[in-house]
């Protein structure tokens, strides 16, 4: 049997100096390693695996375009469909038919069709201006409104130097009482504020909601590029709707109301070189500015988005008090809540709401969404800074422009956030202050060139369309009387009202824009409520179309007022006490001229 020989300790030492001998393997792992061995060692690795590298390369660079493209140009519209059709700005709303009569324009409406609507005008006393509206909304199918304020009145000693003699400060308080009485049930419903002395509606109900939901679905759109990520993340998003204009009035412009505003959407060229700027604008210092001030004539939006916005005006009515605000220039303009405007304490809402955005789209960004924006802010530029001027004077910057202002916190979190954005196409509500060169009334089926009024260099560039809107043509088409072929035929109710065509009569136009507005706000020259009213398309025809127009069902849904829905004749309105104002009352003496 063969036994296995054991090597001896000295037979083991030998072997171990023999592996460990100069110039040996093992000898040569035994040296420290230097810095050249380190680098020679991982260039090798890198040549064994340049392909995998060089892949990986690829990949990446791949993967930081798409998340570029996808963060900068996803859009996100309102998260409402009508048989699998997205939501479609204003913009493309402007298809048409070469003829109306012969072919029927194709529109896909995105508005519910059963969306409540519920309309508040704030009016103390009665007056043709007040029957006008009421007249203008009862034939195009609206609702019978809440007439809030209605005979309230001021201590006559305390309406000295006041807008209105105190009363504006009512659209305040009197609507968010009228808001605050509102059940849950309703939260969901659209809510309308309006002016009660100076507007007039030009198109039908289903137009305004349809437009509604239209402006915010491309004002979600906007929000969503400019504030990128944030706007995700934070849930930002428009729900209120406010008229637009030229000037931030009353405010004094140095202060947050005017100056952290979005830019306008409207074309830059609207007046060539003098767009945006004092030098050229005529006739006032404004005329040439393009709408993107807020403008609290008309106010429309969810009920439960309306009563916060509402409740945050009346805490800034009630921490202003008398005294001018904080940011006050030493004129004490803004005293008294800038001689009680309603418009004044919006702004400053709108301008705070615009501030913190800006905030907000700042903290928000990071190296892997937005590398060029933080790499240009690691080498010292500052991301607020901006183009857009305020009545000529460049902003600078966002968040600090140059004149002498009042510090902002910069808030955490979602703050200060009312989801309020503007008409800036006059689709809803047209405001004549500072535009009155910019409207005119037209007739859509003859050319529109001849029907501007004569214009010089100092007037904005006509937009206009031939075809009108595909919303407009799908509305129920105006009413209009015809003289009767049997003259012995009486002269009653509806015996010679006959559908005309949008087309056919004359309608109000931003010819700047190219919009055919819902209403015409006279808040400029007001003389123009009365020499402009013959060319409303239905004044002709006025007292047929009020006499041909069926009771309306409607409710006050207030306080202590009667509960359920009632009949209420045409014209006819409820108070915020819940009584009925039957039009024949209010406008008696009115002969719709």
């Amino acid at each position: 049997m063969l036994r296995t020989r054991h090597p001896t300790l000295s037979e083991r030492v030998d072997d171990c100096e023999r592996l460990v001998a100069p110039g040996t393997p093992l000898e040569s792992s035994r040296r420290p390693r230097t810095v050249h061995a380190y680098i020679e060692g991982i260039l090798k690795i890198c040549v064994l695996h340049t392909k995998k590298l060089l892949l990986f390369l690829f990949i990446a660079v791949l993967a930081f375009i798409f998340l570029q493209v996808w963060s900068c140009l996803r859009i996100e519209w309102l998260p409402r469909k009508t048989d699998g059709h997205l939501a479609k700005p204003p913009s493309e709303q402007w298809k048409s038919a070469s003829k109306e009569s012969s072919q029927t324009p194709i529109y896909q409406p995105i508005a519910p069709a059963d969306q409540p609507l519920h309309i508040l005008i704030p009016a103390t006393k009665s007056d043709p201006n007040l029957c006008k509206l009421l007249f203008s909304a009862s034939i195009l199918d609206y609702p019978p409104p809440v007439i809030v304020a209605w005979d309230q009145t001021i201590d006559p000693d305390k309406q000295e130097g006041l807008w209105g003699g105190g009363t504006h400060l009512f659209k305040i308080s009197k609507v968010l009482e009228w808001l605050q009485n509102l059940s849950p049930d309703h939260d969901d419903d659209l809510v309308m504020m309006m002016d009660g002395y100076d507007i007039w509606f030009q198109l039908r109900k289903d137009l305004l909601v349809e437009r509604y939901y239209q402006i915010n679905a491309e004002a979600n759109a906007r929000i969503q590029k400019r504030m990128g990520r944030a706007a995700e993340i934070e849930g930002i998003k428009q729900t209120i709707i406010f008229g637009s204009g030229k000037r931030c009035f009353p405010n004094e412009i140095h202060t947050i109301a005017c100056w952290p505003l979005p830019p306008s959407p409207l074309p830059k060229d609207m007046w060539d070189g003098n767009t945006d700027g004092t030098i050229g604008s005529y006739p006032n210092a404004w005329a040439a500015t393009r709408q993107k001030f807020l403008n609290s004539g008309i106010i429309i939006g969810p009920a439960k988005d309306m009563r916060a916005l509402f409740a945050r005006a009346a805490e800034k009515v009630e921490a202003l008090g008398e005294d001018p605000e904080p940011d006050d220039n030493g004129s004490r303009w803004s005293e008294k809540v800038y001689h009680s405007s309603d418009q004044s304490v919006f702004n400053m809402i709108f301008g705070e709401q615009e501030y913190q955005r800006e905030v907000m789209r700042i903290r928000h960004m990071s190296w892997i969404f937005n590398p060029i924006s933080k790499l240009q802010q690691l080498l010292g530029k500052d991301l607020s800074d901006t183009d857009e001027t305020l009545e000529g004077n460049q902003i600078v910057n966002i968040l600090d422009p140059p004149w002498s202002h009042a510090l902002v916190d910069h808030l955490a979190g979602t703050s200060l956030q009312y989801g309020i954005g503007l008409d800036y196409w006059s689709s809803l509500s047209f405001q004549t202050a500072n535009s009155e060169r910019n409207g005119a009334w037209m007739k859509y089926n003859e050319p529109l060139d001849p029907q501007v009024q004569a214009t010089s260099r100092w007037d904005c560039k006509p937009h206009l369309h031939q075809n009108l809107p595909a919303d407009l043509l799908s509305s129920p088409p105006p009413l209009v009387s015809e003289e009767p072929s049997d003259p012995s035929t009486p002269d009653s109710d509806s015996a010679h009202l006959t559908p005309s065509s949008w087309t056919a009569v004359l309608l109000y136009t931003n010819i700047c824009a190219g919009t055919v507005p819902v209403m015409v706000h006279l808040n400029g020259d007001k003389n123009q409520r009365d020499t402009e009213w013959h060319n409303m398309w239905y004044q002709p025809h006025a007292e047929k179309l009020i006499k041909a127009t069926p009771p309306r069902e409607g409710e006050a849904l207030v306080k202590g007022g009667p509960e359920g829905k009632q009949m209420v004749n045409a014209g006819g309105a409820f108070t915020d006490t819940g009584n009925l104002l039957p039009f024949e009352e209010l406008c008696h003496d009115w002969d719709f001229s």
